[in-house]
């Protein structure tokens, strides 16, 4: 019987929130982390560019940090109303297939079923969203971390648009405008389909007894000297200016992915126009 660590810790700091996984996936351990950010962050990408994708300025003056983490996606804003869960393996794993996006069925699935017993249609948007009724609820992203693997990922239960229009960089206020427009129209959370609060108790209990059907037994534990160590060690290089400001993926027009297969991008016409082009499974319209 395979037995996964289970760290169930409800609210930690926003940094914790992820350098636990990274110390875990860097000591060459395995577990399930399931946790929430007490306070708001924003979290980049391992290949951001930190200049083009972030508003610096706005973040200083709402005193919003910011993190780069070693996966995969895009530049995602994280606060007490998401609920994170993040699977560390080894690499040399077996339930590890070769092509590691080919997981993501599998560990989405918890996540999925939870969002259906709450009465959300939620799917897989492939290759690494959750989708209800096409509109996007859940983000996720992996990559290789230390000697592990890492799978993270997050329930919805509301989202700030007007935040995250202001937190990313763009070229000017109509762009913002249609940014918040647009996570609108394709962005959903559990917030606007079940009426009433969900507790996190109950919430986390059911993401643990669908994981559970996974991995059979999950043994809850606490982090020990040596993962609070290691987590530390990691916060202070990864919010460091050398690692934050490290050159990433530039693009030549502002392009913005909102959900997979749906991109907000700045498309410059002829005679000096300019236009907001939403792209929705290739296929391009103005930005109203």
């Amino acid at each position: 019987m395979v037995v996964v660590d289970l760290y169930n810790l409800g609210a930690v700091s926003w940094w914790e929130s992820q350098c636990y996984y990274h110390a875990m996936a860097h000591l060459g351990r395995e577990g399930l982390i399931i946790c929430y950010p007490s306070t708001p962050y924003v979290c980049l990408g391992l290949h951001d560019d930190l200049d083009q994708e972030i508003n610096q300025g706005y973040c200083e003056e709402q005193g919003i940090p910011i993190f780069r983490r070693e996966t995969g996606g895009g530049v995602v804003y994280l606060d007490n109303r998401q609920v994170f869960f993040q699977l560390v393996l080894r690499r040399d794993n077996p339930q590890l297939p070769l092509r590691r996006c080919r997981y993501y069925e599998k560990f989405l699935q918890p996540a999925i079923s939870v969002y259906r017993q709450y009465g959300v249609p939620a799917e897989i948007k492939a290759p690494a969203d959750i989708a209800a009724a096409g509109r996007k609820c859940s983000g996720n992203a992996c990559g290789d971390v230390g000697d592990g693997v890492a799978y993270v990922g997050n329930i919805l239960l509301d989202f700030d648009y007007a935040i995250m229009s202001n937190i990313l960089k763009v070229p000017n206020p109509q762009f913002r405008e249609h940014l918040r427009q647009a996570m609108q129209a394709n962005m959903t959370t559990l917030n606007d389909w079940v009426n009433g609060s969900v507790p996190y108790a109950d919430l986390t209990s059911r993401l643990i007894d669908e994981f559970k059907k996974q991995w059979r037994e999950l043994e809850p534990m606490v982090p020990d000297r040596q993962l609070i160590d290691k987590s530390n060690e990691i916060y202070q290089r990864f919010t460091a200016d050398e690692w934050l400001g490290m050159p990433g993926r530039r693009h030549p027009d502002r392009k913005i992915k909102i959900a997979e297969g749906v991109f907000l991008m700045e498309r410059k016409g002829q005679v000096g126009t300019v236009l907001d082009l939403l792209v929705t499974d290739g296929r391009k319209r103005n930005a109203m």
